[in-house]
C-alpha cells in the first residue's frame, strides 16, 4: 500500500512517493474491500454491462453535499485509484475525517466504469511503458461513452443517477478525468463559475507550477462547448454542445449518440453548483510558446494516429517520439496527489460560498 504523510487534515494527506507505480486493477480493489470490509456488498449501487459491481459510498452528515466520481473513460485509471484510496482511508480511520464529516456529506463513486479496466489491462499492468499503452489503449466511442450517457444510456449511468437522486443535490461535483498526453495541467469549471473563480484560478495555477506542472494552454474557440478561461482552464463539457457540433458537420447519427454529461445532470438538480473536472496527463510533452495553441501536443496527436493501435510499432519510431516531444510519464503517486490536492483547493474555494469553515 502507498505510504501516506500524516497531517492534521485527512483531505490534505499526500503520497509520500511520487515514483509509486502500483497501478492497481479494479479486481484488486474489490478484493481489498472484501478483505477489509465484509459489508462492502451493501455499498453496491448497480452493475456494469459485464456484471461487475459498481460501488457508491456516503460519508458524513454535513449540510453541504460533495459528489466525487471517477473512471468514466476506460483509459483514465488515475481517478479511480485516487478515490479508492480515499474511501479506504475514510473506512479505516473515520475519526480523522470527523470534522469534515460534520460539515459535508460526501457521495463517492470510485469507479463508474469497471469494465474499462479489463479492456485496458494489457497496458495498465505494464505502466509506465509507452509502447504497451499505444498498442493496448481502448476508449469508448460516442454512444458508448459513459460521460455523455446521463441519465440512463447505460446501466452504469443508471446506477450513478439512482445513487445521486437518493441524496440531496450536490453543491460541488468533482469528476476525476485524465488526458493521455498534455503539456501540463488542465482544469475544467462550469461556465456559471467562470467569473467567480478568476482569483482562485490564479492561486491554483501557482500551486500547480510549484508542483512542476505548466498549464496545458488550449483555446478551442468554444468548439463542442469548451469555452476558454485562460491557460490551463476551460469550461466543463456539454452533451448539448456536442450534439450541435456534429449537427453542424451534417452528422446527425453521431449527434444522436450524445446525452447529458454528469456535470449537466448535477447542474440540472442544482444550477448554482460548482462542477470541477480534473485533467492530469498520463504523459507530459514539452510546452509550446504560442498562447492558446499547444503545438507540440497537437503535432504529437497527428503523429500518434499513424501508430496507435498497431500490434507492434517500431521501437525506433517510439523512441523518436519520446525524444522529439520529451514524453515523460507523470508518476502515479504524484498524479494521485495532484487529484487530491485539487479536490481540497476547490473545497477551500467553495467554502466561502457554502458558508462552512473547513
Amino acid at each position: 500500500m502507498m505510504q501516506m504523510l500524516m497531517t492534521t487534515d485527512p483531505i490534505r494527506q499526500v503520497a509520500s512517493r511520487d515514483d509509486e507505480d502500483d497501478m492497481w486493477l479494479y479486481s484488486r480493489y474489490l478484493e481489498e474491500l472484501k478483505h477489509r470490509f465484509p459489508e462492502s456488498s451493501s455499498h453496491i449501487i448497480g452493475y456494469s454491462e459485464n456484471g461487475v459491481p459498481i460501488f457508491g459510498f456516503a460519508f458524513g452528515s454535513g449540510p453541504a453535499t460533495v459528489s466525487l466520481v471517477a473512471g468514466a473513460h476506460a483509459d483514465e485509471p488515475v481517478g479511480p485509484n485516487t478515490l479508492y484510496r480515499l474511501i479506504l482511508e475514510m473506512h479505516q480511520t473515520p475519526d480523522k475525517f470527523a470534522s469534515l464529516f460534520s460539515r459535508f456529506r460526501f457521495l463517492v463513486i470510485p469507479h463508474v466504469n469497471p469494465d474499462g479496466d479489463a479492456a485496458n489491462a494489457s497496458w495498465i499492468t505494464r505502466w509506465p511503458e509507452l509502447t504497451p499503452f499505444l498498442t493496448g489503449m481502448k476508449r469508448e466511442i460516442p454512444g458508448r461513452d459513459i460521460e455523455f450517457g446521463y441519465p440512463d444510456m447505460r446501466p452504469e449511468n443508471r446506477a450513478a443517477t439512482g445513487f445521486w437522486e437518493r441524496e440531496e443535490p450536490a453543491d460541488i461535483h468533482f469528476n476525476l478525468h485524465g488526458m493521455q498526453f498534455s503539456e501540463g495541467y488542465l482544469l475544467l469549471i462550469n461556465d456559471e463559475w467562470e467569473e467567480g473563480s478568476r482569483g482562485w484560478r490564479k492561486q491554483f495555477d501557482a500551486a500547480m507550477r510549484k508542483e512542476g506542472l505548466e498549464p496545458h494552454d488550449h483555446d478551442r474557440g468554444g468548439e463542442k462547448g469548451f469555452n476558454y478561461m485562460g491557460p490551463g482552464f476551460t469550461s466543463t463539457p456539454k452533451g448539448r454542445a456536442m450534439k450541435e457540433f456534429f449537427l453542424e458537420k451534417k452528422d446527425p447519427e453521431t449527434a444522436s449518440r450524445f446525452h447529458l454529461s454528469s456535470m449537466e445532470f448535477h447542474l440540472g438538480r442544482k444550477p448554482e453548483a460548482l462542477c470541477v473536472v480534473t485533467e492530469f496527463p498520463l504523459f507530459t510533452v514539452s510546452s509550446s510558446d504560442r498562447i492558446g495553441v499547444p503545438e507540440n501536443y497537437l503535432e504529437l496527436k497527428r503523429e500518434l494516429e499513424k501508430i496507435t493501435g498497431q500490434k507492434c510499432p517500431e521501437e525506433e519510431e517510439v523512441n523518436r517520439l519520446i525524444s522529439r516531444y520529451n514524453i515523460q510519464p507523470l508518476p502515479l503517486g504524484k498524479a494521485m496527489r495532484l487529484q487530491r490536492l485539487t479536490i481540497r483547493l476547490a473545497m477551500d474555494f467553495a467554502d466561502g460560498y457554502l458558508g462552512n469553515s473547513l
